[in-house]
């Protein structure tokens, strides 16, 4: 039930927000930014005062409805006779059919959202036990833990979570941030496309695009962060464009310095993929504003730092630095021409991998490695490279860390070919300024970051502001017939990540209606399920209240097996950490903390496990334990 109240703020911001010569999509972008800054403001407030509570987040949202009521009634409610939110397409049925079409895909991918709970790999490492903890401890401020990027990582999604977790007692609605982000992207696709002088079929091209994109599809209904950043960005790269193409108002600056400030809050990579945009921004502004630029450049930094602030302060206090040193193993560390075409050709083959029977992706493959033999690179070289070695034989066409975008890949590659070879096209100085500032994002990314076989979900955000530059060049293609076709093409093959994820399939044996809860919790590790409950209900027949966790493994699903049995309340908390989050074990509360039992997982066989506070004796081991399971209750 209270779930609802940020909802009605956002309505409220919304109705507020809204002007009729800006239409209803600015409206929804306007009131998208306010309510992410609303979001960290409250969340960073409340922690200051430990107040991270049911009753603190419901005052808060109580609070901010009540003045934006007051504010409406006073100032806007007689301009709601304006408000349209109707298209005219004069008679385009296509388009219509089109749209009716996304938003099925957008619908269907909400229920899943819905209906499934969080279970992705990184969710469950990290993305929703730092929600909980920050729950627990009545604050965001870091806490001992023995996986750091629950720390470190920007942490606007794991608010908004947090928040939707509080008001509604449950993570039934945490999956609604990313699917909520895909559907701003759309409006926000729609926005770029018009801004760069898109007819009305070039936009809806440019939502169909957005909307198929198969990384986009799957993460859109997980607990990551990759399409929230990709919103902000849209949101931040719109208000670039309007810019480009007005007089630069302080109304403008605000919204995109907001945007970006919420995109770098979001994901560290944000940076990277806005800093191009950012300094066309600048080149735009002085060129309008002569010296005011730098007034708005200043106010611009400002509000970016002052958003980021806080979570840089907690940073620099525990790793010495805003964004921990862990960033920096991630950062390549050798540079030149033949290892920037070889970052630029092993991140672009990610999207290569077809997902047909009969197409062998080893001889991309090899191919790739020829090259690299051309170009003396080692494809391999751990200075620019990350985990594994080079491969795409491991990639997994509807795992959403894996998975491609291969026909939107080679979408991208055909609009550009076709946009270089077109008069028209080429000449639109304002469409080729955009598109080779995507591509500078990107190179940039390839440039700065070491390569991972999970970079492809990093990709969304690039393939989401790329989405209007391929829309807008097929709808200036003639035979519209045949590119109409291939854009139902293109829906009905988006249908396959739709139905078929492999974390959250909807059809199939083993789907997520016919599937027990705790089991989609413990997908990633289905083969340890009985390990990790049997493991559980160990623990709760001994009525351990403090439980420590000592893990080499993901933590979230001990949350949800542990949570509070027979009204008691359950309290979880790393032990035995041996990184540097370790100091925060010698400060209120969690000094204070003395676990009754520890649950110990990945660590090497004991039949006791000494900590600060005690000696603890192996009580239990469940059969057939692939992660060395262990449980040790304190020594009387």
């Amino acid at each position: 039930m209270f779930i609802i109240l940020p909802f009605i703020a956002g309505i409220f911001l919304y109705l507020i927000l809204y002007k009729p010569d800006k239409g209803w999509r600015v409206a929804t972008l306007d009131t998208a930014i306010v309510w992410g800054v609303l979001v960290a403001v409250i969340t960073e407030g409340l922690s200051l005062l430990k107040f991270i509570t049911f009753s603190g987040v419901l005052s808060a949202w109580l609070l901010i409805n009540l003045v934006l009521c007051f504010i409406f009634f006073r100032f806007k409610v007689k301009s709601l006779a304006n408000l349209k939110l109707r298209a005219n397409f004069k008679g385009e049925h296509f388009y219509t059919i089109l749209l009716i079409c996304v938003a099925c895909i957008c619908l269907t991918i909400g229920l899943i959202a819905i209906v499934a709970p969080p279970n992705n790999w990184d969710s469950m490492d990290y993305h929703m036990p730092r929600v909980v903890h920050w729950i627990q401890n009545h604050s965001v401020e870091h806490y001992p833990t023995s996986y750091t990027p629950q720390l470190f990582s920007p942490p606007w999604s794991g608010f908004a979570i947090m928040h939707f977790q509080i008001l509604s007692s449950g993570d039934r609605f945490a999956n609604l941030v990313q699917w909520f982000s895909m559907v701003g992207s759309l409006i926000g696709v729609s926005l770029i496309a018009e801004q760069l002088g898109s007819d009305l079929r070039g936009q809806v091209f440019s939502v169909v695009v957005c909307a198929t994109i198969p990384v986009g599809i799957l993460h859109a209904t997980n607990t990551k962060d990759t399409y929230v950043v990709a919103f902000w960005l849209v949101c931040f790269v719109y208000y670039v464009l309007v810019v480009g193409k007005h007089r630069t108002s302080w109304s403008h600056i605000l919204k995109l310095s907001a945007s970006f400030g919420l995109a770098i809050f979001s994901k560290g990579t944000a940076s990277i993929y806005g800093l191009p945009f950012f300094v066309w921004l600048i080149l735009i502004d002085f060129k309008w504003n002569k010296l005011r630029a730098l007034k708005h450049l200043i106010a611009l930094i400002f509000i970016v730092i002052t958003i980021n602030f806080s979570h840089y302060i907690r940073n620099y206090d525990l790793f010495g630095s805003p964004n921990s040193t862990y960033s920096y193993t991630l950062t390549n560390e050798a540079y030149g021409i033949p290892i920037l075409i070889s970052s630029i050709i092993k991140n672009a083959s990610l999207h290569l991998v077809i997902p047909l029977d009969y197409i062998n992706p080893a001889w991309v493959e090899n191919v790739i490695y020829k090259i690299h033999q051309m170009l003396h690179v080692d494809i391999n070289d751990p200075r620019t490279t990350f985990g594994s070695n080079f491969t795409l034989l491991s990639i997994l066409p509807n795992f959403e860390d894996t998975a491609g975008n291969p026909i939107h890949f080679w979408l991208l590659v055909f609009a550009i070919v076709i946009c270089l070879s077109r008069h028209d096209l080429r000449n639109n100085k304002y469409l080729v300024s955009y598109v080779i500032t995507v591509g500078c994002s990107f190179v940039l990314f390839c440039l700065l970051i070491k390569w991972q076989i999970w970079h492809s979900r990093l990709h969304l955000p690039i393939f989401v502001l790329a989405s209007p530059f391929i829309g807008i060049v097929f709808s200036k293609l003639f035979h519209k017939k045949i590119i109409n076709v291939i854009f139902i093409l293109l829906i009905e093959l988006s249908l396959f990540y739709v139905f078929f994820n492999e974390f959250r399939p909807i059809v199939g044996e083993k789907n997520i209606f016919n599937t027990r809860q705790i089991e989609q919790y413990l997908r990633p590790i289905i083969t340890q399920k009985d390990a990790y409950i049997n493991t559980a209900n160990f623990v709760k027949k001994t009525g351990c209240q403090n439980i420590g966790l000592s893990l080499q493994s993901i933590e979230y699903p001990w949350w949800v097996l542990l949570k509070n049995h027979n009204n008691q309340q359950v309290r979880l908390e790393h032990v035995n950490v041996k990184n540097v989050s370790n100091v925060k074990s010698k400060v209120y509360p969690f000094n204070h903390f003395i676990p009754c039992a520890i649950i110990s997982v990945g660590s090497r066989q004991s039949e006791e496990l000494a900590i600060k506070e005690g000696m603890y004796v192996r009580a239990w081991q469940p059969v057939n334990s692939l992660q060395n399971i262990q449980v040790f209750l304190k020594n009387q």
